[in-house]
Parts: structure tokens; C-alpha cells; sequence
């Protein structure tokens, strides 16, 4: 509920501060005074497009901060989630403060002090407010808020319903996303995994055990190729080292070893190249063994060259094709073999995906069926409810019914609902948008307002602008006492000129326009219960009566009025249910 409105250089208002209490708040003046705006101030600060001309003349910008009290349970669970997941910060569990400023600029909102924007208030409107204008009840003909009103008027158990199902057609979609995008895309897959299979196979049958052995085949080759100058050159290092066919270098060595030998005995200093010199007689020994057994040792021949070659060939091929060293390809062949695996996987999965589908679609179809049954016996209670309400506002003749047209599977079921109405005994029910004016639909909205909100227990506030214009007397006695009850379960603000739904106020507000040296000013101030019958009698009797009696006669009117709306209450409303 709304507790607390502050409205600055808002339209034709310096500044307003209003307290709202609980029940069936009534805001009456003179047409101008102002209170159109308060409400206009109201759907500025839960998200309603503005501009400029809206910042009072002799100001900068307007400001308009509201506080409100969530009373409902489902409400505040809600409420929070949204504010969490939005990013706003909940300071009390049960209050929430929401500010929109406008500048020649543009708009800024907060929620609870932090930054907002225009959808952030759009979407809170529907945790608070209820704004029902002349221009509100365009609503009323829309399908998705018709089918709104006829689940609203349900039990918890039909609340709980639409929720089951609402959470189950968003699995089937999700199910049937699944399954489509698995068929649209197994032809691809299976391409994929044939390429896959030919390349994993390809690279199989190269047989590549060793990154390193194109290399090592690129020197196998080299060294058969060269075998004839590998021998020659062999032989030759052995008779230079071993002296076969002339003095070698080891026995030169050899004999240089035994002199420094010698020098030794008597100038240490030469013995250090003792040990050097016989190192290298080792080593020379070592490759003179070496090169002496190199050709017995060498077996390769052209035979060997052919296959080597062909290796290479194979090798040369498969790195070009994959563009890559060997290590590359086996890296590259690990990866494939991973995803082969996966989308294999994957193309096993349509079977399962169609299972899954075809369960979620049995559970949503049965859903939706107890779905339409329960809003079938709902629709059967609401239009029953309904036409007595509409038989007191006036229309004597006049019949409401709530049609159903099957259609595919949405969000909210697998109907669509359509609020039908006539006048007229002789016409069959049309569309609402067909037949109903305009003060008849504030009307047929009243009737179903109250009708459902006799079963809610909503935090939303109700505000109703001039939903009376046009009736007086019963009818308008009819109205006041709908309004009243729709109060008992929600906050109700209504903006009047009607004395006889003025006197069934819990609170009575007076909105003044006062004019000083060319300003404007709007003050707005509670009533006493003693000014009540003044306030009446002045809207009884807009224009000041200089005659003592007529407007003592329209004081004792209002008297009247406000007694015979204390016995209503009494009579009609439970003293457990009263909020006065």
C-alpha cells in the first residue's frame, strides 16, 4: 500500500506531502484544484513516459518520491527476488521508496536510493499500483489482461496451477529447442563425424610412433646415398691413424708420448701434456677401430633406399595435408579423436531428446487441461458474480459472459479469453471493444474489480479518478459501497466529486487551489471527522448559496449522508473487516 506521496514542482503543485492510511481514501476540491495530478504524479513515479512540460513554470525540474508497504506475503517473496536480481539493495523487508526526477534534461528514478530506470518502474508497478482513468480502461479490452483477471479471481490452488504450468511449457520449449536444434544440425554432425572417422583412420594407417623419424630417415637416406665416399673416406682415416701404409698418427703419438715421458722425469712441467697426449691416443684408437670396421658394418643398400624413400614420401604427403610437423599430427590426431567421440555422442542423443520432448509434452498438455477446467468453473463463478454487480450499477437488461478460443500451447495456455457484453436483451454478447462506452466499461471494470478483489490479498493500491462521472443517486450509492469493499482487501484512492462516495471515506483529503499576487499553490489536507459533513455539503453545493436555509438544508443532506453510510458499514461489512 501506499503510505506516503511527496510531489515538488510537479504540473501546477509547489509542493505536497500526503499520508495515505489503509481502507477507502476519498481526495475531493473544486475541478482544477488538482487532484487529477495527483494521480498523473503517481503513473509519473511508477513509469509513465514525460515530458518537459510537466516541470511547474517557475522551476528547473519536478521531483515526486513515494513510499509503500508490502503487506502480502507472495508479494514481498517476489518483491525481493526481483529487487536481488535487479540489483537494489532492500533496506526493510516490508518498504520499498521509489523517486523519479525530470529536468528539461531527461528523467532519473531510484529504487530504494539506488539508480533505476523506466522498465525497473514499469515492472514494480505491478507489485503497488493500480491506476484505473478514463484512459485506464482501454485495459480492459485487451486479451492478456482479461485472461489476467479471470486467473486473479481464482483460489491458491488455481494460483498454483498456473505456476506449475507456466514452469512446465517453459521446460517443453526448452525440450523442443533441444530436439530441434539436434535434428537441424545432425546431417552436419554426421558429415563431420565421417570426415572425422577418415582423418583419424588416414592418420592411423602413417603408422607415426616416432615425431622424429623423418629426420632420422632424411639421414638414412643420406648416408646410402653417399655409402661408396663413406667407405673410401673410412679406410683412409684408419691407415692415417694406424699407419698400416705409412707411419699413422697414433704410433707419431705414441712415440711423442714417451719423450714428454722423458722431459717429465726432469721438468714436471711437461707431465700435465702426458695425460693430454694419451687421452687422445684413446680416442684416436676408438675411431681408428671404428673407421677400420665401417664398411664390414655397413649393411644398407639399395633395397633399404627404396623403402626408406617410400617412408619419406608417405611422411612428407601426410605433414603437407595436415600442415604440420609429425608432432603436430599427433597432436592434432588426439583432438579428433575427442571430438569424434563427443559427436557421436551427440548424434546418439536425438533418441533421447524426442523422449525427453514427448515427456514434457504429455505433462504440459495435462496440465493445461486441468488448466482450462479450472478456469472454466472460475469464469462460471466471476460471470455469475459479476452480472449481479452490473444489475446494481444500473444495467438492468445487460448480460457479461467470458468466452473461450482454443489455440496452440502458449505461456498461459491453450485458450485465449475474451470478455463479452450486451446491453441490450435483444442482442447477442460482442466483444467489449464493440459495445461498451466509455463510462459503461469504468463501470463493468468496477463490477469486476470488485468482484475479484474480494478475493485478494494483494499489496497493490487501487486508484480510481473519477470512475463515477456520469451516475448519481442509486447507482452512485452502488458504486460507493463497491468501492468500500473493494477497500476492505486493498488500499482504494478515489478521486471524486460524488458526496455519497466522499461519505463512505475511511480518510477524506481536501485538495485546494489557492492563487496569491499570480502564484499558484495546492495544499492538500486531511479532514476532521467534525468537517466531514462541511466537505459534503460543499460538494453538494460547489458554489458558496448565500441563503441560510438552502445551505443549511445541503449540511443536513450530508449529515444524512454520512449516517446512512455508518449503517452500511455497520450492516453490510463486518466490524472485523472495517479499517476506520
Amino acid at each position: 500500500m501506499l503510505t506516503q506521496l511527496r510531489i515538488t514542482n510537479f504540473a501546477i503543485i509547489n509542493e505536497l506531502e500526503i499520508t495515505f492510511n489503509n481502507g477507502l481514501t476519498v481526495l475531493t476540491g473544486e475541478t482544477g484544484a488538482g487532484k487529477s495530478i495527483i494521480a498523473d504524479a503517481l503513473d509519473f513515479l511508477l513509469g509513465i513516459r514525460a515530458t518537459n512540460d510537466l516541470i511547474k513554470t517557475t522551476s528547473n525540474k519536478a521531483l515526486v518520491e513515494g513510499t509503500f508497504l508490502i503487506t502480502n506475503k507472495e508479494d514481498l517473496k517476489k518483491l525481493k527476488q526481483w529487487m536481488e536480481k535487479n540489483g537494489f539493495d532492500i533496506y526493510d523487508d516490508n518498504i520499498i521508496t521509489l523517486s523519479r526526477e525530470l529536468t528539461f534534461q531527461g528523467s532519473k528514478a531510484r529504487v530504494n536510493g539506488s539508480l533505476a530506470n523506466i522498465s525497473h518502474l514499469s515492472c514494480l508497478r505491478e507489485f503497488l499500483l493500480d491506476i484505473h482513468q478514463q484512459s485506464e480502461h482501454i485495459e480492459l479490452l485487451k486479451a492478456e489482461k482479461q485472461i489476467e483477471i479471470l486467473d486473479s479471481s481464482g483460489n491458491i490452488d488455481h494460483a498454483r496451477l498456473i505456476s506449475d504450468y507456466k514452469k512446465s511449457f517453459e521446460e517443453y520449449q526448452i525440450a523442443k529447442n533441444n530436439l530441434k536444434n539436434c535434428l537441424e544440425n545432425s546431417e552436419n554432425i554426421e558429415k563431420k563425424i565421417n570426415l572425422l572417422e577418415f582423418e583419424i583412420d588416414e592418420i592411423n594407417a602413417a603408422k607415426i610412433n616416432n615425431t622424429n623419424e623423418d629426420k632420422e630417415l632424411r639421414e638414412k637416406r643420406n648416408i646410402i646415398l653417399n655409402k661408396k665416399e663413406l667407405i673410401e673416406n673410412s679406410n683412409t682415416i684408419f691407415e692415417m691413424l694406424s699407419g698400416e701404409s705409412r707411419n699413422g698418427i697414433i704410433p707419431d703419438l705414441t712415440q711423442l708420448k714417451k719423450l714428454l715421458s722423458k722431459l717429465g722425469a726432469f721438468d714436471g712441467a711437461f707431465e700435465e701434456y702426458v695425460g693430454k697426449i694419451d687421452s687422445m691416443i684413446c680416442e684416436l684408437k676408438e675411431l681408428s677401430n671404428y673407421s677400420g670396421n665401417y664398411s664390414e658394418n655397413f649393411q644398407l643398400d639399395r633395397d633399404e633406399l627404396e623403402a626408406t624413400e617410400e617412408r619419406l614420401d608417405s611422411l612428407e604427403k601426410i605433414k603437407k595435408k595436415y600442415k604440420g610437423t609429425l608432432e603436430d599430427i599427433v597432436s592434432y590426431y588426439k583432438n579428433i579423436k575427442d571430438e569424434f567421440e563427443n559427436l557421436k555422442g551427440l548424434n546418439s542423443s536425438a533418441d533421447e531428446l524426442e523422449k525427453i520432448k514427448s515427456r514434457k509434452e504429455n505433462e504440459v498438455n495435462e496440465l493445461s487441461d486441468k488448466l482450462t477446467k479450472s478456469r472454466e468453473k472460475i469464469a462460471h463463478d466471476l460471470v455469475n458474480n459479476v452480472n449481479e454487480e452490473l444489475l446494481t450499477l444500473g444495467f438492468k437488461s445487460s448480460v457479461f459472459v467470458i468466452g473461450f478460443t482454443p489455440c496452440d500451447l502458449t505461456l498461459e495456455g491453450k485458450e485465449t479469453v475474451q470478455f463479452l457484453f450486451t446491453s441490450n436483451p435483444d442482442e447477442p454478447p460482442k466483444p467489449l471493444l464493440k459495445v461498451a462506452s466509455g463510462g459503461e466499461l469504468s463501470r463493468i471494470m468496477l463490477a469486476i474489480k470488485s468482484v475479484v478483489s474480494a478475493k485478494s490479498m494483494k499489496s497493490v493500491s487501487m486508484i480510481f479518478d473519477e470512475i463515477d462521472s456520469g451516475v448519481s443517486g442509486e447507482i452512485a450509492s452502488s458504486v460507493a459501497k463497491k468501492l468500500y469493499r473493494i477497500s476492505r482487501n486493498q488500499q482504494t484512492i478515489c478521486i471524486t466529486h460524488q458526496p455519497i462516495i466522499a461519505a463512505m471515506a475511511d480518510q477524506n483529503l481536501i485538495v485546494e487551489k489557492i492563487i496569491n499576487d499570480g502564484s499558484t499553490h495546492v495544499t492538500i489536507r486531511e479532514a476532521s471527522p467534525g468537517e466531514k459533513a462541511n466537505i459534503l455539503a460543499g460538494l453538494l453545493t460547489p458554489e458558496k448559496i448565500s441563503k441560510e436555509g438552502i445551505e443549511t438544508d445541503a449540511k443536513q443532506f450530508a449529515k444524512s449522508l454520512l449516517e446512512n453510510a455508518r449503517k452500511i458499514k455497520e450492516k453490510e461489512f463486518p466490524k472485523s473487516l472495517a479499517k476506520t
